[in-house]
């Protein structure tokens, strides 16, 4: 077994698989007791799979999960609910459910038949709801929620289990950078305070380094290395586990190292003058029935650049990403492409213009890879001109560039989150329209993946002179990548410009209420924003203040580790 002895939960020398495709043979894992423990690794490596397993929601093909000594798949399903807690990868609501209500569903292992809740189980679910920070979304419906709030809500319900296991998959995914903080503070504090053994899987390999007290990497199904952060997050071993050079500096106000993956993307040179915009809102409202998301938006898109808007979780980025494509309709305002208001296209004209990947599209069942990518292809088809060379071409094209082309005779739906992602990118990249519009394409992707995706959005940008629009929640990639940035706040926009004139540490407090070190990236000179999370010092909580030396001027890059390339080389 790997780990350092034996734990509460174990595996022994697991074969995991889905249908006849072997995810993992052989794995062994010992997870200690009373640490936090994260598993990283490529997408696919098997890391959520392993999750499943020891949540006992996948049967291992060979070998054993082992809870206190029992084999977990022998044990009644209420017991091990009363003793593991599992945070699913894009788990699904029923249609109407309120926060609270799925929170409640967390205290099930503690309720007899018929039984009413008790007064523990209303004190439960009140502290899971606190804990989560979701107590004013508590009468929601969870299908009116933003993707991060959603996710909050379902890290309530996993808290109201009480459990002293807990397991949570990317639980972190969706989140603005105050509520990725808020979550591990909150991991970190379940920890130490409570003693709760944590075992997590996350694709921010920072986050993985802040948080964990060990690390296991994965790689196709095996674990290739196993121990403290500062013993994995190394350039040589990011190289073998992702396939990607990174770059490793210290974090100039904290003990834990920063991974900055390298990328083949330059940016454009700063200065110099916008072209004009392409898309634009004038006076823009948005809602959602009775609720108000956006109000007296003006924001001018320019055209042929990647533009980014980032901003905190439930501040109308998306839902202005959106109206843009013309999914929800105006309250009040318009928004114009090309001069003419968007309401005035007919829907395969402006198919043919606008192309939207949005935020966590679920496949139909049994659909294979390929069929839907194709699908990406119909507002070129008429009733008297079928399926054409160049469509298949450009099928081909799509599923090449961004490395699906292996899983195309595979249903969608038993692809990996990060497959998955990477199969609706293609579909979005083979529609070919002049303007596309990405709503947090990176989620669910490892590191390699995020430069390999955003690499390829930013080629079809340079070379077709694409107007590019992504909504990200990854500070950095937002200034790696973009051209025009823009941040937004309670529906409306704090700031908008180059990344290298707005984005400081005043912004990122101003706009995300957290405290971070604004320096430069050693390579692309482009702002690198690090967030100051105090973890390790026992200080957690929001608004604990930062540790360690003050944050570094702009221009400043910390100390230099191995990998790194020392400012202004």
């Amino acid at each position: 077994m790997t780990g350092n002895g034996t734990g509460r939960l174990t595996a022994d020398a697991l074969t995991l698989a889905y249908g006849g495709f072997e995810v993992a043979r052989d794995l062994s894992l010992s997870l200690p007791d009373g640490q936090i423990t994260t598993i990283i690794g490529p997408n696919a490596c098997g890391k959520s799979t392993a999750l499943r397993a020891l949540g006992r929601l996948l049967r291992p093909k060979a070998g054993a999960v082992y809870l206190d000594g029992h084999a977990i798949h022998r044990l009644p399903a209420k017991e091990v609910a009363r003793r593991l807690g599992l945070l699913s990868q894009q788990a699904t609501a029923p249609e109407g459910i309120t926060v609270e209500d799925l929170a409640r569903r967390g205290r099930y292992p503690h309720q007899r038949f018929l039984q009413p809740p008790t007064r523990t189980d209303h004190e439960a679910v009140e502290r899971a709801l606190a804990l989560a920070g979701v107590e004013e979304l508590r009468y929601r419906p969870m299908d009116q929620l933003s993707g991060g709030q959603r996710q909050r809500a379902w890290m309530a319900m996993a808290l109201a289990q009480e459990t002293p296991i807990l397991l949570l998959d990317e639980p972190t995914t969706y989140l603005d950078i105050a509520h990725q903080e808020e979550i591990l503070q909150l991991v970190r504090r379940l920890n130490q305070e409570e003693g709760r053994t944590i075992v997590m899987v996350l694709h921010d390999v920072n986050e993985a380094a802040a948080a964990s007290d060990r690390i296991l990497a994965m790689r196709d199904g095996a674990i290739v290395s196993d121990g403290p952060p500062e013993a994995v997050v190394r350039p040589e071993l990011l190289r073998e586990i992702f396939g990607v050079e990174c770059d490793v500096i210290a974090h100039p106000a904290e003990t834990h190292a920063i991974s900055i993956p390298r990328s083949s993307f330059s940016p454009r040179p700063p200065g110099g003058p916008l072209p004009d915009s392409q898309l634009e809102t004038r006076s823009l409202g948005l809602a959602y029935g009775s609720r108000r998301v956006v109000s007296g938006l003006d924001l001018a898109i320019p055209a042929g650049r990647i533009t980014a808007i980032v901003g905190p979780n439930a501040c109308g980025k998306s839902t202005v990403l959106r109206s843009l494509s013309r999914l929800i309709a105006p309250a009040e305002g318009t928004v114009m492409f090309d001069g003419r208001p968007l309401g005035r296209f007919k829907p395969r004209e402006l198919a043919l213009r606008v192309g939207m990947l949005p935020q966590s599209p679920l496949p139909p069942p049994e659909v294979l890879v390929e069929d839907l990518v194709a699908s990406g292809r119909y507002p070129h088809q008429r009733w008297f001109r079928q399926w054409s060379r160049e469509d298949e071409a450009a099928v081909s094209r799509a599923l090449t560039s961004t490395g699906t082309a292996e899983f195309r005779h595979r249903p969608a739906e038993q692809l990996s989150g990060g497959q998955r992602q990477r199969v609706f990118l293609a579909m979005a990249l083979v529609r070919e329209a002049p303007v596309m519009l990405f709503d947090e394409p990176t989620t669910f992707l490892d590191i390699a993946h995020q430069v390999e995706v955003l690499d390829l959005i930013a080629r079809a940008n340079h070379e077709r002179e694409a107007t590019v629009v992504m909504v990200l929640h990854d500070l950095n990639l937002a200034a790696r990548y973009a051209d025009w940035l823009v941040a937004m706040k309670d529906g409306t926009v704090v700031a908008a410009g180059p990344p290298g004139e707005i984005v400081s540490a005043d912004l990122v407090r101003s706009v995300f209420g957290v405290e971070a070190t604004v320096t430069l990236d050693p390579r692309t000179q482009r702002p690198l924003i690090l967030s100051n999370l105090a973890l390790a010092a026992g200080t957690e909580g929001p608004g604990a203040p930062p540790p360690g030396p003050s944050p570094v001027r702009p221009g400043d890059t910390g100390h230099v580790l191995e990998g790194t390339v020392p400012h202004g080389q």
